[in-house]
């Protein structure tokens, strides 16, 4: 990243603030960086001066090694959508363990999680098993360039995908690369990713008909056209209802499979997720997060068909040729499958949830917007379902390009100071709501927000 392209720094004074308040996650945060590089396993969690570092969480709430306590709009960034230590995920991994963590050779829980996901997921005639989201939609498209014997992809500018290098890119939007709207070009996010790794894929432009006409364009040799229901990592940014229907149909109408990566959105926006909240069904969709509750557990569902393709012919030979390898040690491990059964079967006891968890969302949403409106702050509170972010634009906001001219001061100072008073949410990602989440702590976030704003309005960053 060029220094040009840097987000901004927080001020020093929250920095020497949040130092103070936290010297145990500052001795351990220098032991990690002599360790690990940057201190953490993921740039995603690097807050500036230094990640605090946490001791346990209950609920909607996190402490830290210093004692301090937050409430807790990471969620895991998305997994815990019960809340933390939910007494049926702990109770799940308690039992399973004792009867061994993996065996090499299929087991009964693998079975009943599935009967459960094919139940509950629109387009799945079958599902299978890895072990993250990445590998969800890693395989997910292999699985649909065999089905297509084509090998041309498609994601969404503002899309994330995973980290593997064919997708891992327009993930932001960058005025002197991604090039005119109708037609976005590829940005990168990571060096050591060759050119020819990229030879396949293709940008379309998110909540914009003009995807529709490159699709067609392109039919030829696309194999699938990958979309999120909600944007996250983009910036927590839906899609239009009508557009994803209009993107089915014509993904439909020119043989590309459509996948709908369901990674944050599974199991949160609805029971069927994205697809039933838009009601859109897709022919592959991929899962994590929400149905492992940190475990480590994705899944790739699909129409019968399409997911025959993994399935062998019962000849070796004749599987090179007409079957997609697939295969993981780690694959369906025994705690993994216990705790997705334990929270499947909790959601479906519990529908309520689902009712309650968007409910919160709306409300929260609506408080942030009506307290800047109320204070004049250059803002705007996006998203959907029970994610949430504050942007500091005006107006809608359809797609990353609408961010454009985002405060970018504004956005790094922000998150340090809800930090100070007691609200995390991550500065790269998106913020999440869970079933544990209370009328208090939705009080609690507005006030903190409205505390931030107000600061940097005073230091002259608003």
């Amino acid at each position: 990243m060029s220094a040009r392209n840097a987000p901004p720094s927080a001020s020093e004074d929250v920095r020497d603030a949040l130092r103070r308040q936290r010297p145990r996650s500052a001795e351990l945060y220098e032991a990690a960086c002599a360790l690990i590089p940057s201190g953490t396993v993921s740039r995603a969690r690097i807050l500036p001066p230094f990640p605090f570092f946490a001791a346990h969480g209950k609920g909607s709430r996190l402490v830290d090694v210093d004692g301090n306590e937050y409430v807790d709009c990471a969620m895991g960034f998305g997994f815990n959508l019960l809340g933390h230590a939910h007494p049926i995920v702990v109770s799940a991994v308690r039992e399973s363990v004792a009867d061994g963590i993996g065996y090499g050779t299929p087991h009964p829980r693998e079975v009943e999680l599935a009967r459960l996901l094919v139940d509950a997921i629109p387009c799945a005639g079958k599902v299978t098993f890895c072990n993250s989201g990445s590998e969800a939609t890693l395989n997910a498209v292999r699985i649909a360039r065999a089905v297509t014997g084509k090998s041309g992809i498609a994601k969404f500018e503002g899309g994330y995908h995973g980290w593997y290098d064919a997708v891992l890119g327009s993930v932001g939007f960058d005025p002197a690369r991604s090039g005119p709207v109708e037609d976005p070009a590829f940005v990168g996010l990571s060096i050591g990713v060759p050119a020819e790794n990229l030879a396949h894929t293709h940008v379309l432009p998110f909540n914009d008909d003009a995807a529709f006409d490159k699709i067609r364009r392109l039919r030829g040799e696309l194999a699938v056209v990958l979309v999120e229901g909600v944007q996250g990592v983009g910036g927590s940014i839906p899609a239009r209802r009508e557009f994803l229907q209009e993107l089915r149909r014509v993904c439909t109408d020119s043989d590309v499979l459509l996948l709908v990566d369901e990674i944050v959105t599974g199991f949160r926006l609805a029971r069927g997720g994205a697809q039933e909240h838009f009601g859109v069904t897709a022919d592959l969709a991929t899962y994590s997060k929400a149905i492992g509750a940190g475990l480590p557990l994705g899944v790739i569902a699909g129409t019968d068909k399409v997911m025959s393709v993994l399935g062998s012919t019962g000849d070796p030979a004749r599987d090179l040729i007409e079957r997609a390898y697939y295969g993981g040690t780690f694959n369906g491990c025994v705690p993994a499958m216990a705790v997705g059964i334990a929270v499947l079967s909790h959601l479906n006891a519990h529908p309520e949830i689902y009712t309650r968890l968007n409910a919160m969302g709306e409300m929260l949403r609506s408080a942030l917007n009506a307290m800047v409106r109320a204070h004049d702050f250059p803002a705007t509170a996006v998203g959907a379902g029970s994610l949430f972010m504050l942007r500091f634009v005006t107006g809608e906001v359809r797609s990353v390009r609408d961010l454009a001219g985002e405060n970018r001061r504004a956005y790094a100072e922000l998150f340090p100071r809800l930090i100070r008073r007691g609200v995390f949410v991550p500065n790269t990602h998106f913020g999440l709501l869970s079933a544990a989440h209370t009328d208090d702590d939705l009080q609690r976030i507005v006030d903190a927000h409205e505390g931030a704003l107000r600061e940097m309005r005073e230091l002259g960053v608003l």
